[in-house]
């Protein structure tokens, strides 16, 4: 019991915790944001007739043949164009929500696993509104080229090690996915 008590005083431990709040800070954040530039894209992607499977809009999704509609096929199309690299988790989202629901297209730009259930901004977390924002070429009209393209950081400030870790973290999430 003695080593679990040194947990809460160890320096490296607490910055986590400290990275962990910053983390769960910057998500709510971003939340609004998030929510309201995906209504955007919802609206530039366009509507779908509501009637379409996911399944039905995938070649060899589930051994069956796509049923050709060309509402959502377009709708589809759309939403590859604007993904980042052009591969749209579609195992998250459910085609026939997207004519009323934009957080169905929104799932479309998260990581490919663990998603499917997550009903809302509000409900995903930090890597997930993040890879929306890096995977969803409309977030690259929304915010500046600064933010996109930081100055370098300064190696003595403990915030800067801490974004270090994210962002060497979210790149390995990256790379895995590929």
């Amino acid at each position: 019991m003695a080593a679990n008590t040194n947990l809460l005083t160890d320096k490296e431990t607490i910055n986590w915790f400290k990275a962990s709040i910053a983390l769960n800070v910057t998500k709510q954040g971003l939340t609004h944001f998030l929510d309201t530039e995906l209504q955007n894209v919802h609206c530039v992607v366009g509507r779908i007739c509501g009637n379409c499977p996911i399944e039905n809009l995938l070649p060899g999704h589930k051994s069956q043949k796509p049923q050709p509609c060309p509402t959502c096929d377009k709708v589809k199309q759309n939403i590859i164009s604007q993904h980042r690299y052009g591969r749209p988790s579609w195992r998250n989202t459910r085609a026939e929500k997207w004519a009323l629901d934009y957080w169905e297209i929104g799932k479309c730009y998260l990581p490919p696993d663990g998603y499917s259930s997550v009903s809302s901004v509000q409900e995903s977390d930090f890597n997930g509104v993040i890879s929306i924002m890096l995977n969803c070429l409309h977030f690259q009209t929304c915010l500046s080229s600064s933010c996109l393209s930081p100055p370098p950081p300064d190696k003595q400030c403990l915030l800067e090690k801490v974004k270090a870790k994210v962002k060497y973290a979210v790149l390995c999430q990256f790379i895995y996915e590929k």
